[in-house]
């Protein structure tokens, strides 16, 4: 679905503006452009990535998608790799230029194609393709809902109903990269959002065996290997696998806390008033490193250059005239010169 397809949307105002559907919505014309330009940023942390990356475990609560990524074994050979490589699928996607954007999601899309066949194990018989339009629409909204249910939980006090619309829409638009299929569109405003997962959630998410690995794998990840020598990665093993449990929690209770309830049934989650008052301490300290540390620190390198450069594209605009048309007040005698030099045209 196209940007300018969304505007059926409901009109949101702010400020005497009104949304226009053809503007990203940080656009300084925009009804709540400051709260879209920060989400925008928001999308482009990493520690929004690894704090409420968790969430996406409801994608493999989704039997065929399961059998999927079972199937390609890259989970099982290293979950770190995997989940970096994941990760890094998203800044090219959102904040390179349009070319490398466009490339980026063409490549991944037939990538996908590739993952098609029958389960393996626990899954043998069950058919899966990545491309089919019902998973296509559940990953997609899936991995969306990973950034807005952070954001929106992280900033929930200050959020009204139509503030969560514009968190939802500016996500919406920088990952608009779906299939030629109405069947895979990812829905298109909060209140859709929360019907379609509902009907997941009742219909298609349970409990299955590459849940249960995945859930208990992000407590005790391997040793990242993409990066470093062999010897390297066996020297410091002790030492990262006695940091994991710590380093993980976070993400682990934030995960629990703002996951849907289906989510929290199948993976036997109960919240406790100490889990929950952990999750505000967590908050708050989120909250405080984005108010107080330089975006240096804490976007990822791509999203930091674009950040860079609208500013410096700013900085180089804001000299410019907006008309080069002549002033109002000189109009008249630059008509009058003008007509004096042009030369009489002939009659009949």
């Amino acid at each position: 679905m196209s940007h300018t397809d969304r505007a059926g949307l409901a009109a949101l105002t702010a400020a005497g503006r009104t949304y226009d559907p053809a503007l990203p919505p940080w656009h300084h014309s925009q009804p709540h452009h400051e709260l879209a330009a920060d989400v925008r940023w928001w999308v482009g942390m990493p520690l929004a990535f690894g704090l409420f990356g968790r969430l996406a475990l409801d994608q493999v609560a989704y039997r065929e998608v399961a059998a999927a990524v079972d199937a390609t074994g890259r989970f099982e050979e290293n979950f770190t790799n995997r989940g970096v490589r994941s990760y890094l699928w998203g800044p090219l996607m959102l904040f390179g230029d349009d070319a490398d954007r466009t490339a980026t999601a063409t490549r991944l899309k037939d990538l996908h194609g590739q993952v098609r066949g029958k389960g393996r194990g626990a899954f043998a018989g069950e058919r899966y393709s990545a491309l089919n339009p019902a998973l296509w629409k559940w990953v997609g909204t899936s991995s969306m809902l990973v950034f807005y249910t952070g954001y929106v939980t992280t900033y929930a006090d200050r959020l009204d109903d139509e503030q969560r619309e514009v968190v939802y829409r500016t996500i919406l638009w920088m990952s608009d990269f779906e299939l030629p299929s109405d069947a895979a569109a990812i829905p298109a405003t909060v209140t859709e959002m929360r019907e379609y997962y509902e009907t997941v959630a009742a219909t298609e998410l349970a409990d299955n065996p590459f849940l249960r690995w995945a859930n208990q794998s992000f407590d005790a990840l391997p040793v990242l290997t993409l990066v470093g020598p062999r010897w390297l990665h066996r020297a410091i093993t002790p030492l990262w696998r006695a940091a994991m449990p710590v380093l993980t929690r976070p993400a682990r209770v934030l995960a629990e806390v703002a996951a849907h309830p289906r989510m929290r049934e199948l993976l036997g989650v109960r919240l406790t008033p100490g889990r929950r008052v952990e999750a505000k301490v967590y908050l708050a300290l989120l909250r405080r490193a984005r108010r107080v540390l330089p975006s240096v620190l804490l976007l990822d390198p791509l999203a930091q250059n674009r950040k860079r450069y609208e500013k410096l594209r700013a900085a180089y605009a804001a000299p410019q005239l907006t008309s080069f048309a002549p002033p109002a007040e000189q109009s008249g005698q630059h008509g009058q010169l003008a007509s004096e030099a042009r030369p009489a045209q002939p009659v009949g």
